[in-house]
């Protein structure tokens, strides 16, 4: 409810209301000032809810990253907490792994990527 276009409203709201306050006849300046600030509480109140289903759905994703990861490092396979992975580790991935999106794949053989939670498909379309 602070944003610039948020902040124009509400200003103009409260000369509305200055307004209806020098002349109390002319009713109309009262009648819009409510209007605009009823206008921008309830669109203060879509954007906070927006805001925080955002921030629930990005607080979910920490989620998708494994625990543990299979990486060939100085010749020799070990598993490791994942996120103490380096550049210039091969990670082996299985079927049905979730892995960090910031690797490349060097060699893959029949290969099905679920993008699904990323793009908010309802279904999953592998």
């Amino acid at each position: 409810m602070t944003g610039p276009f948020s902040l124009l409203l509400w200003t103009g709201s409260l000369l509305c209301f200055i307004g209806y306050a020098l002349d109390p006849e002319d009713q109309s300046n009262l009648y819009l000032g409510i209007v605009l600030a009823i206008v921008v509480f309830i669109t203060g109140l879509f954007s906070y809810f927006q805001q925080a289903k955002s921030a629930k759905l990005m607080a979910q994703f920490k989620n998708f990253i494994p625990p543990k990861a299979v990486v060939i490092r100085e010749g020799q396979e070990k598993e490791i907490n994942a996120k103490t992975i380096v550049i210039g580790d091969i990670v082996k991935v299985k079927g049905g792994d979730n892995i960090a999106a910031d690797m490349r794949v060097i060699e893959c053989y029949e290969m099905k990527v679920n993008n699904a939670s990323l793009t908010g498909e309802s279904e999953d379309l592998i």
